[in-house]
């Protein structure tokens, strides 16, 4: 069973790992390309991962014992999280700041938290709760180190309210999908998931194919490479670690992403590290150790 447990947090760490490697990806092409068209592309390329590796394992296996149950589940944490969650955060962004909002919605293992308590009757023992807001908390002292301008004062709540109500949609997305992947192999799932959240965004979101045609060679390749990435691999290993280890547990270890964000950028950014962000690790590292 140890050995079960040390495989699912490898799993998230690695996947928090491989999304902070993502982020440090997309940071130099993000004034080039929307929000919206940037996803179509990451999970569409992360599909086409899924969908060329998905006949080279047992693409049937366990299909006839998926229910109806669990493919709405899995359906419903797409929208949930990925679509819904996703633009009311990057909504929130545009209102008050893009340190502010991150803050905020960085809450959402405390929402996992809740959700699994009373969703999946899952009793939370003190360490791993105490994990979730120290994490948390770590993650909130480390998104706070950018100068943001500030915002309106009248869109304040607004984009507060979008912040944490992305954060409870995370979290509900988190444990919607524990049991929705009880019989898919983590091919399978994703090669549903990344397919189907491309689709959504690409006709909810995108109004003009001039988007995509204006982009050049070379941000298209990176924004490739980081759906490859941070939706393929990270994703997969994200998975495999929810399966393994719980929901709670897996998006608590995910949630230190910035912590290997923030080492990246003192690596190759030179960027200077304070009081602030010090603590920030800490507490972050302190939460994971509790989890552990």
């Amino acid at each position: 069973m140890t050995d079960v447990l040390s495989l699912g947090e490898l799993c998230a760490l690695g996947s928090a790992l491989l999304w902070a490697v993502n982020s440090m990806m997309l940071r130099t092409r993000s004034h080039q390309v929307s929000p919206a068209a940037m996803n179509v592309i990451r999970c569409g390329c992360a599909g086409l991962f899924f969908w060329v590796w998905l006949p080279l394992s047992n693409p049937l296996e366990g299909l006839d014992q998926v229910s109806g149950e669990e493919w709405l589940l899995l359906i419903g944490s797409i929208v949930v999280g990925m679509v819904t969650g996703d633009t009311l955060y990057l909504t929130a962004i545009r209102e008050i700041g893009l340190s502010r909002a991150l803050a905020l919605s960085s809450t959402y293992p405390l929402t996992t938290l809740l959700f699994e308590w009373l969703l999946l009757s899952r009793p939370a023992s003190p360490g791993l709760a105490l994990g979730c807001v120290l994490v948390a908390g770590g993650v909130v002292l480390l998104s706070g180190r950018g100068q943001e301008p500030e915002s309106r004062p009248q869109r304040l709540k607004y984009g507060v309210s979008l912040s944490l109500a992305a954060a409870v949609l995370w979290g509900l997305s988190t444990v919607m999908l524990y049991p929705a992947v009880a019989h898919l192999t983590l091919v399978q799932a994703n090669a549903v998931r990344m397919p189907l959240v491309a689709l959504l965004l690409y006709l909810i979101r995108i109004r003009s194919t001039a988007e995509f045609r204006d982009l050049d060679r070379r941000t298209l390749l990176v924004v490739a490479g980081s759906g490859l990435i941070g939706m393929g691999v990270s994703s997969l290993m994200y998975l495999a670690s929810i399966k393994l280890i719980g929901a709670t547990k897996a998006v608590t270890l995910t949630s230190v992403s910035p912590v290997f964000g923030l080492i990246l950028s003192v690596a190759f950014l030179k960027e200077k590290v304070g009081l602030r962000v010090l603590v920030g690790i800490a507490a972050c590292m302190g939460g994971v150790w509790l989890v552990l």
